[in-house]
């Protein structure tokens, strides 16, 4: 099957765009769209800067080219630039058998726009994942995207929180902007939920033995640091609680677990690092939080959901889009672990309130963010001239 355009007799070739095939939620998201894509019968190809990473075996296995931007992370800078300017290249090349051409994240919505531009492909679009919170960081960066949002057809956000943070941020038009969720594959959770006092078991929990989890790479903007603190103020009365931390550590780790040590919770916590089983995780766990301090559309609580747990998240990005303004989990004030406890501490003393909450939260996922709903959005996107 060939989709065509509403108005032509183009068949669909999409060339999805981005750094790296790395474990991360805007990888993981674009994964599962290509995923859903290719059992449709729909032409995809993937140019990634750097081409290697934990996803690239999932892509190979799919049948999808996967083109490289011979980029290194690890050079030195002046090499990074002759690199850059070269992936630059490799991808217009690619982009010249385009029709659609789909980018994801700042370095590479900039590089693909140029290329799509130049290479007169027909539809543009780039992907506004997160807050604008890297031009806060780098004020380089407004430059860069406001010269992707120009040269884009259609800039897609992953809630409106990110819409309305593009909109004030870059100037853009609210007509270019549309929304379309984050997808999530809620089979795959659904059939490990029953292992888990097998994965509680392995990871040496006891028998009703309350357990938090929070899922998020160890970079200082996810909120590891609050939720330790949290955690010592928790301790004294849930003396047995666990805390079970995944995530790659990005620099940080060092500091946390020194603050750990200082503030005497080391115990209670696991540190697991980069999992690529975090359904059974999840599984096994009591408690979702997340703490970060900026987030677009965080799928590892939209992962939780859908595995039925009961979820305390901080009032950011589209967090509270998820929760429906904390009908479906609690939501607290970023850098706030006095608050964050509180919410902790109500949950693990109300074993009721924490399974209906989960139980709400996966019907609602179910219904919601289905990879398939998700797919739907973007065909349709991709029809419409």
């Amino acid at each position: 099957m060939s989709l065509v355009f509403a108005d032509q007799k183009t068949e669909l070739r999409i060339l999805f765009v981005i750094g790296s095939l790395e474990l991360g939620g805007a990888e993981s998201q674009m994964l599962m769209l290509v995923r859903e894509l290719t059992h449709q019968k729909i032409d995809c190809e993937v140019f990634a800067v750097q081409a290697s990473g934990a996803l690239r075996g999932a892509f190979d296995e799919l049948g999808i080219p996967v083109h490289c931007g011979r980029y290194d992370y690890t050079s030195r800078k002046l090499a990074k630039g002759f690199q850059l300017i070269r992936a630059a290249w490799l991808l217009w090349l690619h982009a010249r058998r385009a029709t659609v051409l789909q980018a994801y994240l700042p370095l590479t919505n900039f590089m693909g726009a140029c290329a799509g531009y130049l290479a007169g492909v027909d539809k543009i679009i780039t992907c506004r994942r997160g807050l604008g919170n890297h031009q806060d960081r780098h004020s380089g960066w407004k430059l860069f995207d406001r010269i992707a949002n120009s040269l884009s057809d259609v800039v897609v956000v992953n809630s409106q929180m990110v819409a309305e943070d593009t909109v004030r941020r870059d100037g853009i038009r609210r007509d270019k902007l549309i929304c379309i969720y984050n997808g999530i594959d809620t089979g795959r959770i659904q059939r490990v939920l029953p292992q888990r006092e097998v994965v509680r078991q392995s990871l040496g929990l006891a028998l009703g033995q309350v357990t938090l989890i929070i899922v998020a790479n160890l970079i200082p903007y996810k909120g590891h640091a609050e939720l330790i603190d949290a955690l010592s103020r928790l301790l004294p009365r849930f003396p047995d609680l666990q805390l079970l931390v995944v995530g790659q550590d990005r620099g940080i780790m060092a500091q946390l677990t020194s603050q750990a040590a200082t503030l005497g919770v080391g115990a209670a916590i696991q540190w697991l690092g980069l999992r690529r089983d975090v359904p059974e995780l999840l599984s096994a766990a009591d408690i979702y939080v997340c703490a970060s301090h900026e987030e677009g559309f965080s799928n590892s609580l939209l992962e939780a959901l859908a595995a039925g747990k009961p979820a305390v998240a901080t009032s950011v990005g589209g967090n509270a889009e998820m929760l429906e303004n904390g009908a479906l989990g609690v939501l607290v004030n970023p850098h706030a672990p006095d608050e964050l406890a509180a919410a902790i501490s109500d949950l693990i003393a109300d074993p009721a309130r924490r399974a209906h909450m989960g139980h709400r939260a996966r019907l609602e996922v179910e219904r919601r963010y289905s990879v398939g709903h998700m797919a739907a959005q973007y065909i349709r996107l991709y029809e419409n001239k």
